[in-house]
């Protein structure tokens, strides 16, 4: 071997452990690259887990606080409840010895047991404590009356009804029927009716249907109660105005009473960008459902009919006496609306109800309002849930006309395609497309991955388009009989790249991963929306056909199933 052979293999000896030194310190650096890349995703991992305790924490501190103020309002509510009932207490805390003395009176003549003289200074100490109160010469009126003492009857009734004509006449009319006079009783009825405008009604109105509906009066009475109604419904429904009002009443209640339930749809409310729609129109439709149960239970909730009529009526005229004063009205009002937030509070119901709980203490109020009233919250309006159903019978026709308006509407208006977004995907189903869907979005993932890939790959050319001067220099070296200089340049051209070569090759691998474990991700998000979304529609299609069932149910209600037939009750005296 030559001098110049030995000098030239020695040479690229050390080109070899130079590029052997460099593929070694490239190699190192892309271990070292890949560990701080990694440290880096570690990082963001427990910056992404902070953040996720930070947000639970957040969400924790939250409901702390809204819990604190729900408890700081309720023992609010609870408070003012305390300081109305005593400032009620206070001011007409006389009131209700004359209501208990009234009650007591009337048992007492049941009983026989109590004497005249007894019953009578009852009833004059508490008439000369009350010199303004209608109810405490009414007393005393029953008292002479039971001893037999016309004048002092006459007297007594006749400041009775100097000091509220209304009330005592609704007063004696409801007494002589526990009495057993259907006569008086049927007189006193007239005399009632001949006060009423249906156009004005005052709320004591509803003692009168509780009567009604519990079969207190007598046959006479009650068939001129009936067919009085029956005028006030004609006269009322001549025009749409009365009916509308209410209809709309009936719309807003029905607004507010529908509820999802339990039921989830958690990839619809991760990725659908309409979900509160969606929400919207099924809330809405769950409407018939809510609507059948609660006519149901009004309809159904058994009467007690084994009450003797003298008891009904003692309920009645408890009624009567407790809830309907006007000098009181107001802060029994605040105390009734109280006791609704109060109780709203403690079962966290929501307190909108669509409908006006102001409405059910109107002073006056046309004949169709005091039915909605009744239908909607007895308790607040003086009745029980006795009266209820036959309220809800005779609203039934501009109910069937709410509840018609009303799924016209919500028809018109519905929502059930779905805006989907996931990540980069958008697109819109509405849950019978699944196998198109499907399609579209293999394709849109298809594309994405040639894109990428070629991305990846974008730097090649350019790799090899730097080398090749390198290489041809290499080889005009080599001719030129340089030889060293042309292995030299030839070697690092080569290693330049394989190497750059070898990287690409490794990121477009990853390219290929990172996008397959996307689409993957992507195609299960979207199957699991479209399974979703075809529950949804079907649900909803259940729920929107029950309004027929709902039509069918409140056209069957007749009035006359819930004006019991009157009881005769025995002449206690």
């Amino acid at each position: 071997m030559s001098r110049e052979d030995s000098l030239l293999n020695n040479n690229l000896k050390g080109i070899n452990s130079n590029i052997n030194h460099l593929n070694n310190n490239l190699n190192s650096f892309n271990s070292q690259l890949g560990n701080i890349n990694s440290e880096i995703g570690n990082i963001t991992d427990k910056q992404q887990a902070l953040d996720g305790r930070m947000n639970a924490m957040s969400g924790i501190i939250d409901d702390f606080i809204k819990a604190d103020k729900e408890k700081r309002d309720l023992q609010f509510a609870e408070n003012m409840q305390e300081s109305l009932k005593q400032d009620l207490k206070n001011k007409f805390g006389y009131y209700e010895e004359i209501r208990r003395t009234v009650l007591g009176i009337l048992q007492a003549v049941d009983s026989g047991i109590v004497r005249h003289e007894i019953m009578q200074d009852a009833a004059e100490g508490l008439m000369i404590k009350t010199p303004n109160y209608w109810l405490a010469p009414a007393m005393v009126a029953i008292v002479a009356w039971v001893r037999n003492d016309r004048e002092d009857t006459e007297r007594a009734l006749n400041e009775a009804l100097r000091r509220d004509d209304y009330k005592t006449t609704l007063f004696f009319m409801l007494l002589m029927r526990r009495l057993g006079r259907d006569e008086a009783c049927h007189q006193w009825v007239q005399r009632y009716l001949m006060h009423q405008d249906p156009y004005n009604l005052d709320r004591e109105f509803v003692m009168v249907l509780e009567a009604a509906a519990t079969g207190s009066f007598p046959q006479s009475s009650r068939e001129l109660i009936i067919s009085t109604v029956d005028e006030w419904l004609n006269l009322l429904t001549q025009t749409d105005q009365y009916i509308n009002e209410q209809k709309n009443e009936w719309i807003k209640f029905f607004q507010y009473k529908g509820r999802l339930e339990n039921k989830e749809y958690p990839f619809l409310e991760k990725y659908c960008t309409n979900w509160a729609e969606l929400k919207s129109s099924m809330k809405k439709v769950k409407l018939h459902k809510f609507l059948s149960s609660y006519i149901k239970n009004i309809l159904e909730t058994p009467v007690d009919y084994s009450k003797t009529s003298k008891n009904q009526l003692d309920e009645i005229l408890s009624m009567l006496i407790t809830n309907f004063d006007d000098e009181e009205f107001e802060l029994q009002k605040k105390i009734k609306l109280n006791q609704q937030l109060i109780d709203q509070k403690r079962n966290k119901v929501s307190g909108k109800s669509g409908y006006s709980q102001e409405k059910a203490f109107n002073e006056k109020t046309n004949f169709l309002q005091m039915l909605t009233n009744v239908a909607f919250i007895p308790e607040l309006t003086g009745a029980t849930h006795v009266t209820q159903p036959l309220a809800v019978a005779i609203s039934s026709p501009w109910i069937i006309d709410a509840h018609e308006t009303y799924t016209k509407e919500y028809r018109a208006n519905n929502v059930i395609t779905a805006n989907l977004a996931i990540d980069n995907y958008k697109t819109s189903s509405n849950g019978t497309d699944q196998e198109e869907q499907l399609k579209i979005h293999g394709e849109h993932w298809d594309k994405i991955f040639t894109d990428d890939v070629k991305k990846s790959s974008s730097g090649k050319g350019c790799l090899i388009a730097f080398t090749i001067p390198f290489i041809a220099l290499g080889v005009v070296s080599y001719l030129a009989e340089a030889h060293i200089l042309s292995y030299i340049i030839l070697g690092v051209s080569f290693g330049f790249l394989a190497l750059g070569l070898s990287g690409y090759s490794s990121k477009k691998d990853n390219t290929k991963k990172q996008v397959s474990g996307l689409r993957l991700i992507s195609h299960e998000a979207l199957i699991g929306c479209l399974i979703e979304l075809e529950d949804f529609k079907a649900e909803y299609d259940m729920e929107d056909a029950k309004a027929e069932e709902v039509k069918t149910m409140l056209q069957s209600v007749r009035a006359e199933e819930f004006l019991a037939n009157s009881r005769d009750s025995k002449n206690i005296l």
